[in-house]
């Protein structure tokens, strides 16, 4: 599979070349869109969350009090990172079909770069996160933590997305499904509320919300980033270990699938 993955990166660098010169063209705006659709969010989400639902952000790491608006845009740059790059896969399939029945190249290719694309968006976030907790003089060591901890859930993501892209290419309902299933995991993350206040409200709905992958990886950018903790070397050595392993087994599953794909397009 890296042999394979190295020997085509000039492809996939092409396919993420295109997806980053067309993804913004027609827009004023252009690439500043990737900063003020989060912001956004984070201003409405703060807004009532933090006023009408009164929720309570633990700590800084600091010592100097809390920010529940810090706080929900370190969730929001881990989620959108994993639904971002679930969703754009599974649409790549079908938006190159044209290009996939007249030109025989690996069909992965063009749904790797067009995460490659989804990761700089993600990057821009996370700069503008570091940004805010420097502000609030909320700093230390254990954010280099983060890289490992978003290269696994990155790995996570796109074999995830490996995999109901061949799915989706051949039923055309997954790709709603899969809509209604993260905009109901979205709430079972710890995005929104501290893992803390879900625990001390109901044991069951707690198991429920660390059943979750994607919340181990909420969790630890939390503590990396918020709380200035380090989580511990097994749980970093864990998400990157299951990040991998979830990516390797997406890889297998769209290799055997995929290889009629254009005659399905």
């Amino acid at each position: 599979m890296l042999t394979d993955l190295y020997s085509r990166r000039a492809l996939v660098w092409a396919f993420a070349n295109r997806d980053f010169s067309t993804r913004y063209r027609s827009s004023l705006l252009g690439w500043a869109w990737s900063l003020i659709q989060p912001l956004a969010t984070l201003v409405v989400f703060a807004a009532v969350f933090s006023i009408v639902f009164r929720i309570e952000a633990p700590p800084l790491g600091n010592g100097e009090g809390s920010s529940y608006a810090a706080f929900l845009f370190t969730g929001l740059v881990t989620w959108n990172l994993f639904s971002s790059v679930l969703t754009l896969s599974m649409t790549q399939l079908k938006s190159n079909g044209e290009l996939l029945k007249k030109v025989q190249f690996p069909a992965w290719a063009p749904i790797l770069g067009a995460s490659i694309v989804q990761l700089i968006q993600v990057l821009l976030e996370l700069f503008v996160l570091v940004l805010m907790f420097a502000f609030l003089r909320n700093a230390g060591w254990t954010w280099v933590l983060a890289i490992p901890i978003l290269l696994g859930l990155l790995l996570f993501s796109q074999g995830v997305g490996l995999m109901l892209s061949i799915v989706n290419a051949r039923f055309g309902d997954v790709m709603y499904i899969v809509a209604v299933v993260l905009g109901a995991l979205y709430f079972l993350t710890p995005v929104l509320y501290p893992m803390s206040m879900v625990e001390d409200q109901s044991e069951w709905l707690g198991w429920i919300v660390r059943l979750n992958p994607v919340s181990w990886y909420v969790e630890a950018m939390h503590d990396a980033m918020y709380s200035l903790v380090s989580p511990p070397a097994l749980v970093i050595a864990g998400l990157l270990a299951g990040g991998f392993a979830v990516f390797w087994l997406g890889f297998a599953v769209f290799a055997r699938w995929s290889e009629d794909i254009g005659e399905l397009l």
